[in-house]
């Protein structure tokens, strides 16, 4: 369960349990004050009535409109026991003998009654319970209507509280997911809460020894491979020399041809890496240029065109527009290169390679498509790195190209997609170019 969740699931569980515990204790304390309030009341009037003169008298009294079952019955007696005077003979509660609070059942209806007796006469002053108890529930119920009020009110409080806290963390998350993966630039901690910033700066410090190996490795390749130019070089040579000395004697030339062979795909895979490792290095960006994208691909077409034919392949072009792009023309073509290339290599004699180039309402689109075997899906997602490779072993290939194509392709904003056709079999490789803005005369 994420943080958020689980802070709103036990906070609102919290004010729940503490709004009813709240809620009922108001409850219960509204209706013991509320009880404690209506026994005083009938004190405070017992007393009042002992003390008037004569008796307790009514006469020109009007009561405005009310249930009369609310009203308190009073009642006097003399010393003998005989009744002076009643506010409701209708409604007889038996005299009580001593002074005191107390309950009596009297035709059928429970009272709470006061008596104040002394040798003169005993006042009494009753109230019925249902009436006391409906007042107190009422008093209690307006206790608790604000607390339920509130807890609804703190539940949206409260979830607006955790949006401002969690959203800190949302922003730090933000900032990551944004970060290019070549970017040194350390993660902010300013805006983060106080309690991740020692993760992020620890992230900080695993992300900057991350690219200080990376760049180490480039280095190490890329001197590798240029190392390697020499050497490779002079056994080119060497073969070319040991082939001429030789001459044309059957007995070793299919080893002279494996031999040339070998040296020709050690030199490529060198070339490969230091193109690589320049393209990835990030030291220099390329220089911006206007390049029209057809005589590109036609030139890459026309040197392929020759491995195509040698493998009875059908390759060939359809294109309605001639659009002109930004980037860097060298790169531009290292990238057509490797797609065309890649195309032909894993298809098999007898298939097609079309290149499609048109134009559409986001910028110049470049396909190429092919009716080789594919890329299993679990495998797409990883085919831009270095010296994976997704095809059958049999395939000749150093898992270099789609590396290359992809860092060319970054380094120019240009988006390359791979995906497999939905027509056929095949591949299908996607460039979407940056349209060239038009020149003014």
């Amino acid at each position: 369960m994420s943080l958020r969740r689980t802070l709103r699931l036990w906070l609102t569980v919290l004010l729940t349990v503490f709004g009813l515990v709240t809620a009922v204790a108001s409850y219960l304390t509204a209706g013991y004050e509320a009880d404690d309030f209506f026994d005083n009341q009938l004190r405070q009037i017992a007393l009042y009535a002992w003390g008037v003169p004569q008796g307790f008298r009514s006469d020109g009294m009007v009561a405005p409109p009310h249930d009369q079952e609310d009203d308190f019955l009073i009642q006097v007696w003399d010393s003998d026991g005989a009744a002076v005077m009643s506010s409701d003979p209708s409604r007889p509660v038996p005299r009580g003998e001593a002074t005191g609070l107390s309950d009596v059942t009297a035709g059928g209806i429970v009272w709470r009654v006061y008596t104040a007796v002394d040798p003169a006469r005993t006042v009494q002053v009753s109230q019925q319970m249902e009436v006391r108890e409906e007042l107190a529930a009422d008093a209690s119920l307006r206790a608790t209507i604000p607390i339920a009020l509130l807890i609804p009110l703190s539940w949206l409080v409260l979830n607006w509280i955790i949006g401002r806290a969690i959203g800190r963390l949302d922003q730090v998350a933000a900032e990551v997911a944004d970060r290019e993966a070549k970017g040194l630039t350390p993660i902010p901690v300013e805006a983060a809460p106080v309690e991740i910033r020692p993760l992020i700066s620890a992230m900080n410090g695993l992300v900057q020894r991350l690219q200080s190996a990376l760049s180490q490795q480039r280095r190490f390749v890329a001197d590798a491979a240029h190392e390697l130019r020499t050497p490779l070089a002079a056994i080119a040579l060497q073969v070319s020399n040991l082939a001429a000395a030789i001459g044309n004697d059957p007995k070793y030339a299919a080893r002279i041809a494996d031999l040339q062979a070998g040296s020709a795909r050690a030199t490529a895979l060198v070339g490969q890496l230091l193109r690589l490792a320049r393209f990835e290095s990030g030291d220099a960006t390329p220089q911006d240029q206007r390049v029209a994208l057809l005589p590109l691909v036609i030139e890459s077409l026309e040197r392929f065109a020759p491995l195509a034919e040698h493998r009875s392949i059908d390759l060939g072009l359809d294109q309605d527009a001639a659009p002109v792009v930004h980037g860097a023309a060298e790169e531009l073509r290292v990238l057509i290169d490797n797609l065309i290339d890649n195309a032909i290599r894993y298809t098999p004699a007898g298939g097609t390679v079309d290149v499609i180039l048109r134009n559409e309402s986001g910028g110049p689109v470049l396909q190429v498509r092919d009716t080789g075997p594919g890329i299993p899906a679990a495998s797409l997602p990883r085919v831009f790195e270095r010296f994976f490779r997704a095809s059958p072993a049999e395939i000749e290939g150093s898992g270099l190209g789609l590396a290359i194509a992809k860092a060319a392709a970054d380094r120019n904003h240009v988006q390359l997609a791979l995906a497999n056709r939905t027509d056929r079999t095949g591949l299908c490789a996607t460039l979407r170019f940056r349209p060239a803005a038009a020149t003014t005369p």
